[in-house]
């Protein structure tokens, strides 16, 4: 009899530990990866931003005699933004005109002579009065060109956004030193651009004159409709996005840059193309993955997944393609319909793990 009771206790406790070690394995649930058809809209977020901007600086040294334009008010190209003064510039364009007269004279006189009495004469002489002449004039223009930057103008219709001067205030050429403070900051935003960054797994399907909806949730009730303008085609090194701008009419002023947005592409649908749900998509570091799940006993057939099947898996890197609000387009992967992937439970999950798969 205490044989016998040692074996059952024996069994016992080997049952035990099978249960044990049942129960230890992770439980996860699986769906499937299945064949469907996407609609092809696209949500991303943008910016807007003004269709010009320039920082308006001073050509030429000076003081600021007065300025003609604040902070909110429209500007034409070409029109008077402030008006600068220098003294010596004044003082070298009398001391150029003067120049300019003397070595006229000379010229004048002696191309005179030289024509009624060459002898009288050298014709070198003629020629070098005349260089003298022109070397005057020519600094006379380039001391006028310096006194018509004196007068600082918009270089395109717009707004001016910023005003850095007052009058009195002394300013420097910007031309030739970098680092010089603006004087305005003027902006076109009678059209804006918004730009949008692009995903790459979402850029092959974009091109320049695909439809999209611009919404500002700073702007209710008004949506804008319009098309892709311009793409930039290259991915960005360390974002790997490609760069996008759509035009929008803002005659209106209703829409300010740097006003966030949200543009819907209308994109080409995708058609009887490989899906997951949205839940199994995991990203980390920009990398995007999904498991698998594989049953261990893979001869196995017509396996019960709503009870459960012991399976390891995999670690897959995958691609996104269009997505909706439940399901994702993966182009280009190495799963197939029918395979199975974890939807709930992925903090447990490793690769090469052993679980139990609930669909």
């Amino acid at each position: 009899m205490c044989v016998c009771i040692i074996a059952l206790s024996a069994c016992h406790s080997k049952d035990e530990g099978k249960a044990q070690n049942a129960s230890s394995i992770p439980m996860v649930t699986v769906s499937e990866a299945s064949i469907k058809s996407f609609q092809g809209n696209i949500t991303v977020s943008g910016i807007a931003t003004a269709n010009q901007e320039v920082m308006v600086y001073a050509m030429c040294n000076g003081y600021v005699r007065s300025w003609s334009h604040d902070i909110g008010e429209s500007v034409k190209k070409g029109e008077t933004l402030a008006i600068l003064d220098n003294p010596e510039l004044k003082q070298e364009q009398i001391k150029a005109k003067a120049e300019l007269d003397g070595t006229k004279s000379i010229y004048d006189r002696l191309q005179s002579v030289y024509k009624k009495t060459p002898e009288l004469v050298p014709m070198e002489q003629v020629d070098e009065s005349k260089a003298k002449y022109e070397s005057a004039q020519a600094q006379l223009e380039a001391v006028n060109s310096q006194i018509e930057y004196l007068n600082v103008t918009s270089p395109f219709d717009g707004v001016v956004t910023n005003r850095y001067v007052d009058i009195g205030a002394v300013v420097q050429d910007g031309l030739s030193r970098p680092g010089i403070e603006p004087l305005f900051k003027v902006q076109d935003v009678s059209t804006i651009r918004v730009n949008v960054n692009i995903p790459e797994v979402n850029a092959p399907y974009i091109s320049k004159g695909t439809p999209v909806k611009v919404v500002f949730p700073d702007l209710p009730n008004n949506d804008f409709t319009g098309k892709v303008s311009r793409i930039s085609y290259g991915l960005s090194e360390d974002t790997k996005t490609m760069l996008v701008q759509i035009d929008i009419d803002n005659k209106s002023g209703k829409i300010h840059p740097g006003m966030y947005a949200k543009i819907n592409f209308q994109v080409s649908s995708q058609v009887n193309t490989l899906s997951i749900p949205n839940q199994a998509i995991s990203v980390y570091e920009e990398e995007v993955s999904v498991y698998k799940a594989v049953p261990v006993d893979s001869t196995g057939g017509n396996l019960n997944w709503s009870a459960g099947v012991k399976c390891r898996l995999q670690k897959l890197k995958i691609k996104i393609g269009i997505q909706e609000t439940d399901r994702s387009e993966i182009p280009n992967s190495d799963l197939k319909e029918g395979d199975k992937v974890v939807v709930s439970g992925k903090n447990q999950c490793s690769p090469g793990a052993i679980v139990i798969a609930k669909e």
